[in-house]
């Protein structure tokens, strides 16, 4: 299995190229292709759910490096969406009317598409969910065998960024200060009341974050000019470390999400990673994550998962074409129900 992680090694090294300072490093450019890595370490991450690995070097040595990774995986897509949001409103003046509709419908269409997918497969072999499963699997709040917390995390995010954006046109109230109050207060709903498990929140403190380095991209980017950095990425890869050793569980797990965020951007400062493979995957992100489900659990009922490297390169493959199709069709739908760039 750790093939698999040396394969995506390779692609990144794929045109990789160093500068003294790149300029593009929080362009749409490089953030896709950011996406695009860590959409291969989702799928890595959330196919061992579905084997039994053996206890070679090659299968732990796999295991441990997803273990550790853990929800980091996911934190830079809570990153780039803030950061994508406040830059929008700096280019379009009128974004925030078209906000609900563009962007927060257009989400849970295409969720809802892909929820619809595995319903009508689970016509065709023996799984069964709850009525209240197949009335909540819509929002994500509840799962038909697909991956739904993201969605229900980050569809809540942008009504709270919605009500931002709104406030900052009327200049009522700050808006990236109100983003980070609401977002603590989901925090507190969804562990305290609603007793979420720990990964529903403890990387979307990234999302403000985004918004905070949009706000203050001149500042971040003079910096990043000036300062050497390997001692940037020194103390800020010294802060993680820290925070994900300490012993206070994972209320603080927050805080380590958004070091390894700053230091992603401070590593795309220096290096471009970009390639085509990367920026197809990307592109793709959001359509791999809802459907990478879908095939493995096909596969597994099959009896396919018996056969661990069949089982990866089938599941990887059938993810892949069915987000090509998946986008396509988006793309057609899109240009009649959301037509607002």
């Amino acid at each position: 299995m750790i093939l698999l992680l040396i394969a995506l090694l390779f692609i990144c090294l794929w045109r990789i190229s160093f500068h003294r300072f790149n300029e593009g490093f929080l362009s749409k450019a490089t953030t896709t292709a950011v996406k695009g890595v860590f959409v291969v370490l989702i799928f890595c991450s959330h196919i061992r759910e579905f084997m039994v690995l053996s206890p070679q070097w090659w299968n732990t040595s796999y295991t441990t490096i997803l273990d550790h990774l853990g929800q980091l995986i996911v934190a830079v897509f809570f990153l780039y969406s803030g950061y994508g949001i406040w830059e929008s409103l700096k280019r379009k003046p009128d974004y925030p009317q078209h906000f609900f509709k563009n962007r927060f419908l257009k989400t849970l269409f295409h969720f809802d598409v892909a929820v619809l997918l595995f319903i009508i497969v689970q016509l065709f072999i023996p799984i069964t969910y709850s009525a209240k499963r197949y009335v909540f699997c819509w929002i994500g709040w509840e799962s038909v065998g697909n991956y739904n917390w993201f969605i229900f995390v980050i569809l809540v995010l942008y009504l709270i960024a919605l009500t931002a954006l709104l406030l900052q046109q009327r200049k009522t109230f700050g808006g990236i200060w109100l983003t980070v109050l609401l977002t603590a207060g989901l925090w507190a709903w969804l562990n305290f009341i609603m007793h979420k498990p720990a990964w529903w929140i403890d990387t979307m403190a990234a999302f403000p974050l985004g918004m905070v380095l949009s706000r203050y991209k001149d500042s971040v980017t003079g910096a990043l000019e000036q300062l050497p950095r390997h001692i940037l990425i020194t103390v800020i890869s010294l802060v993680f470390m820290g925070i994900i050793h300490m012993e206070f569980g994972l209320d603080i797990y927050g805080l380590a999400a958004c070091a390894f965020c700053c230091l992603i951007v401070v590593l795309t400062s220096w290096i471009n990673i970009g390639n085509p493979a990367l920026a197809w995957l990307g592109k793709n992100a959001f359509t791999i994550f809802i459907i990478q489900r879908l095939p493995m659990i096909v596969l597994s009922s099959a009896g396919i998962d018996q056969f661990p490297a069949l089982f990866v390169m089938l599941s990887l493959a059938l993810t892949l074409l069915l987000a090509e199709g998946l986008s396509r069709l988006y793309l057609l739908i899109d240009k009649r129900l959301f037509a607002y760039a």
